[in-house]
């Protein structure tokens, strides 16, 4: 029996899911596809474990919508419990369609890696790279190298795209 049953909808896969997507949130969908044919001994298709997925993992962390929502308080609690760590977003015009924001920038810098630079070398690297999302923002980070040939990560950014103005307001 390796066809696929018509009652395995993308809701049940998922509920199968949240346990193994709790414990590695990098469960991969050749292992959704295994998971499934031990519990109900059939197969699905790609696309199925893949939605399924993507569904649990919803399900146990949030949307990215939902999860932009709560960066001010992730950034107020930050600084709270990080003393003098330098924290600064700015978001675009709020949706208020929606009552939501819609993210621009969010920076922080955590004290003690701060402080830490002054015993690395007097040269800061500066990169990017793309998160990968529906929404393709980019993080900016700058580190150091200490006298241990260890990297040191000075500050972070998340930006809606990479362009001279977040560059400038990163490194600003």
């Amino acid at each position: 029996m390796s066809l696929e049953h018509s009652n395995l909808d993308r809701v049940y896969v998922a509920s199968l899911l949240l346990g193994h997507v709790k414990c590695n949130p990098s469960y991969g969908i050749k292992h959704v596809i295994q998971t499934v044919k031990d519990h109900t001994g059939y197969d699905i298709a790609y696309q199925k474990a893949w939605y399924s997925l993507k569904m649990a993992r919803e399900m146990v962390y949030g949307t990215w919508e939902s999860s932009v929502q709560k960066l001010p308080k992730y950034l107020g609690a930050l600084q709270k419990y990080n003393p003098r760590t330098i924290v600064e977003w700015q978001h675009k015009a709020r949706d208020t369609s929606i009552g939501a924001y819609v993210i621009g920038y969010a920076f922080w810098a955590f004290k003690p890696c701060i402080e830490g630079f002054q015993h690395c070398r007097n040269l800061i690297s500066v990169d990017g790279t793309h998160l990968y999302t529906k929404y393709k923002h980019k993080m900016l980070i700058a580190a150091a190298m200490d006298g241990n040939q260890q990297v040191l990560p000075l500050a972070f950014a998340v930006v809606d795209e990479e362009s001279l103005l977040s560059w400038k307001w990163f490194l600003r």
